[in-house]
């Protein structure tokens, strides 16, 4: 586990989250996997280390939108599941520049991804992007943040 995985699991088990561990990883650069599920909420959160810019960055989610989905297994009759990507890889920042483009527009009530960060390992920096709906996922998404913010910068900045 890297410093970031190690930092963001410590971080998040403080509001709930907790570690989905099977003997193999089944979504592409899989390091972490957390979910977190009261009675109204489904959360969860995936950090992907991988060696290139995914070629369609829209393909690539859905991918591990599905896979996330099957792997904290939610039940989509009852509620969706809100998942947080963080993705590692040398030469994202440049190559994805807009991260929001990739968040979710509406709920379809089945898995949805609130947020995108993306890091460059190498240029040390990072982009984000959240979606609308922050009242719940607002905390998480900013301790995930402040977290990558303590070991990279904003790229924006």
């Amino acid at each position: 586990m890297n410093e970031v995985a190690i930092r963001i699991k410590a971080r998040l088990e403080n509001f709930g989250f907790r570690e989905v561990v099977a003997p193999q990883k089944n979504i592409l650069g899989e390091i972490l996997l957390l979910k977190r599920q009261t009675w109204n909420t489904n959360r969860a959160v995936v950090l992907l280390e991988i060696t290139e810019p995914p070629s369609d960055m829209a393909v690539f989610l859905k991918q591990v939108r599905g896979a996330v989905a099957r792997r904290v297994k939610f039940f989509p009759f009852l509620y969706g599941v809100g998942i947080q990507v963080i993705v590692m890889c040398p030469g994202i920042t440049a190559a994805i520049q807009e991260p929001h483009d990739y968040v979710a527009k509406v709920d379809n009530q089945w898995a949805i991804i609130q947020s995108l960060y993306l890091i460059d390992p190498k240029k040390r920096d990072y982009l984000s992007g959240k979606t609308w709906g922050q009242v719940i996922t607002g905390k998480f998404q900013s301790a995930i943040e402040e977290t990558i913010s303590e070991l990279y910068r904003n790229a924006h900045v």
